[in-house]
């Protein structure tokens, strides 16, 4: 009897048939966390070279502001390009030139950079250029040719705004284009202009 007892009681431990559902769900679970992960380290470090990008770029344009500079102390300076207006001369820092140059495709000035000197501000390569805005090589400061060929600014006002209309200085001043082209780490490119009246 004891024997038959024993037949008839089904085994403790019987083996199931596993279907390998549970490893299939963490298998994709594993491959979802993994990309999620690449993803965050890829744009960590995306942002940190556009961080750095943003950097240089500000570096650069600082340097701007340091070529605008030498080339206004260039152009007005009691011995600079005024002295001589209708020479083109090359400094150690920079160009002039007497007459506008042709633009470029971007409506820069057409020269070749490569042969503009140039200074070093911190990282950066500061190049500047200066045209007077005349259409001809006027020879010194003839006040008619200059008014037909070049952009000038009138002279400031002489008088009293009270007794009538103001009387306007027969003067007037030439103006000159600085170009200013600095170029940095990274492909840093900046490009700046400003305008000085003498």
């Amino acid at each position: 009897m004891n024997l038959q007892c024993a037949r008839n009681r089904p085994a403790p431990f019987a083996p199931r048939h596993e279907r390998g559902v549970v490893l299939v769900i963490s298998l994709i679970v594993l491959v979802a966390l993994t990309l999620a992960g690449i993803a965050l380290v890829r744009s960590t470090d995306t942002a940190n070279v556009i961080a750095g990008n943003m950097a240089f770029r500000m570096g650069a344009l600082q340097a701007v502001d340091t070529g605008v500079e030498s080339a206004f102390t260039a152009t007005t300076s009691d011995t600079g390009f005024f002295a001589a207006p209708n020479v083109a001369v090359s400094t150690t820092e920079g160009q002039y030139f007497p007459t506008i140059n042709d633009a470029n495709g971007d409506g820069m000035p057409d020269v070749d950079w490569s042969t503009v000197p140039g200074t070093t501000v911190q990282d950066n390569t500061v190049r500047w250029v200066v045209e007077r805005l005349c259409s001809i090589n006027v020879a010194g400061n003839q006040a008619e040719q200059i008014a037909e060929s070049c952009a000038v600014v009138p002279g400031p006002y002489n008088g009293s705004q009270r007794g009538g209309a103001a009387v306007r200085n027969p003067t007037q001043n030439t103006t000159y284009r600085a170009t200013v082209r600095v170029e940095g780490p990274r492909n840093t490119l900046v490009i700046g202009q400003a305008i000085v009246a003498r």
